[in-house]
């Protein structure tokens, strides 16, 4: 979120645009990917809707192919896209991989939580209580 604030204050509307189309695009991929994996790892699990392995591997084939033409045709574009991925692996090692966080970095990614909660209107707090309309 701060490096978008960042880039929405020093470029236009139409670079951030073209940040975040790859950035989605990329998701997209990765999450066909993930959805190719579990299918070989996986087998046997329920799933609730099941699609013919040609789908997925038709939208893979388009999607690299477009990736590889976004890659060659704007590759700052698609590096700042990846930079701004790659912002969130600290956040990731912070508040998820690091285990035995001292009480002081709980109570303020807790805090942090919170508030972000509360302002986006996404889901109460933890230990909160529903409000009555």
């Amino acid at each position: 979120c701060l490096a978008t604030l960042v880039i929405m204050l020093v470029g236009d509307t139409y670079t951030l645009i073209n940040y975040v189309s790859f950035i989605n695009y990329l998701c997209y991929g990765v999450t066909i990917i993930g959805l190719l994996v579990l299918r070989w790892k996986k087998p046997k699990i329920f799933r609730p809707i099941k699609v013919n392995l040609l789908v997925p591997i038709t939208y893979l084939a388009f999607w690299a192919f477009l990736l590889i033409f976004s890659l060659y045709s704007e590759p700052v574009v698609c590096g700042v896209g990846l930079i701004i991925i790659l912002t969130g692996v600290p956040v990731f090692f912070l508040g998820v991989y690091w285990r035995n966080k001292p009480k002081c970095v709980n109570r303020l990614t807790e805090s942090v939580t919170c508030w972000g909660q509360k302002l986006c209107f996404v889901v109460y707090p933890q230990g909160g209580v529903a409000e009555e309309d």
